[in-house]
């Protein structure tokens, strides 16, 4: 299945209570925002005390997007979740995320024979943590950053990869002390670049105008992340704890 399978949306069906945060992701049909894996992720990794919440009764709905290899060829896909043991409520709860995607599906315009730059803007309506960084797109992707714009104006580059591989989609996954935690009304900022030129490395035909699509041939760009909303008060705290650690010179 690894052969043709090269990206899996897994989407999460349950009703959410009023107050819960709103998946960036939420398809008619399909569900809330749960996962997802392309060609070379190895999974997801979660911090102490937090976990991604599936209510009894939910159900799980997948999007599986095939490349041909011009042989007919049977694919399955599985999903492996680890639960907590029985009776432990972690703390925070972890949003799946695809920043970009939407803005993607509506403006992605990619001549023949160029490198394009496009860019897609988020807001953080709550104080959040950004667990990791998995910049996602096609064959003529070519690198991609993303950047926090603070409420005061300062703009903080989270993450850059400069040469994105199609074949390997790294979930980077912040430390500890290096995941960043940022102030509700700050704007995540994706600049995304596709190269569609002949020396653009794996590009099919850079004679053809590309847009969005689910298609390897196609081309999309977001990020995806795994947030944790917090409160006023813990974001406050985390901050406080952080400005108090020793620096190294």
């Amino acid at each position: 299945g690894r052969r043709v399978t090269h990206h899996a949306v897994v989407y999460l069906q349950q009703q959410e209570d009023p107050g819960d945060f709103e998946s960036v992701v939420d398809v008619p049909g399909r569900g809330s925002y749960l996962t997802e894996f392309a060609v070379g992720k190895i999974g997801d990794e979660f911090r102490e005390n937090t976990g991604k919440l599936l209510k009894a009764g939910s159900q799980i709905a997948f999007d599986n997007h095939y490349h041909s290899v011009g042989e007919e060829v049977t694919a399955q896909t599985e999903l492996g979740i680890w639960f907590h043991p029985r009776g432990y409520v972690p703390k925070y709860r972890v949003y799946a995320s695809a920043f970009g995607v939407q803005q993607a599906m509506a403006t992605l315009d990619i001549p023949p024979g160029k490198v394009t730059m496009h860019h897609a803007y988020i807001p953080l309506r709550a104080p959040a943590r950004l667990e990791n960084y998995q910049p996602h797109m096609h064959m003529r992707g070519k690198a991609m950053s993303m950047e926090a714009i603070l409420p005061n104006g300062q703009v903080q580059m989270l993450s850059h990869v400069a040469e994105f591989d199609f074949g390997w989609h790294v979930n980077y996954v912040y430390t500890d002390d290096s995941a960043p935690v940022l102030p509700a009304g700050t704007v995540i900022h994706i600049t995304a670049w596709h190269d569609n030129t002949a020396e653009g490395r794996g590009n099919p035909d850079p004679t053809q105008w590309v847009g969005w699509g689910q298609r390897s041939y196609d081309e999309m760009y977001h990020a995806h992340v795994n947030v944790t909303y917090l409160t006023d008060e813990d974001y406050a705290r985390i901050i406080a704890e952080r400005r108090a650690r020793p620096t190294i010179d």
